[in-house]
């Protein structure tokens, strides 16, 4: 379905745009993990900033990987029914938290497929893919500017 915005011509014959209002939304797609061999692409609530190094990145492209597909073929037992899948993409920053750095809502950034905390005992023993906590740096040192 087609949207359309109304607009003036002046009588000089220059067109009045009104500005796109940014949209807003409350929910989003996500590829969820539901059994072995059972994903599906659901409706799920945005995502909400709930630690200041928290970065929420509207995906503008993504993939799924090996450890997806490893979860899909049951072979992760800690990954339960429900969880969303995917950890790599490229997108623009919708919000930030109050102490990611060097990052502004709106700007394009690459999600790296391994993040870390660089302080639990795995990331100490350079583990970096089993991060106790997912990784909880700030943006900047997992994610970089892409070149427009």
């Amino acid at each position: 379905m087609q949207t359309f915005r109304t607009v003036r011509v002046l009588s000089n014959g220059h067109i009045l745009r009104p500005p796109l209002r940014q949209a807003t939304y409350s929910t989003m797609k996500a590829l969820v993990y539901r059994s072995i061999g059972d994903v599906k692409l659901e409706e799920r609530p945005k995502p909400k900033i709930s630690q200041p190094t928290d970065a929420i990145v509207k995906l503008t492209k993504s993939t799924i990987c090996g450890t997806d597909l490893h979860i899909s073929k049951g072979d992760v037992a800690t990954c339960t029914p429900g969880t969303i899948l995917g950890h790599e993409g490229v997108g623009i920053i919708d919000e930030i938290g109050n102490s990611v750095r060097g990052f502004k809502k709106g700007e394009h950034v690459l999600i790296s497929c391994i993040c870390s905390c660089a302080s639990c005992e795995y990331c100490r023993r350079g583990m970096y893919s089993h991060c106790a906590t997912g990784g909880t740096l700030p943006i900047s040192w997992f994610r970089r500017r892409l070149t427009a």
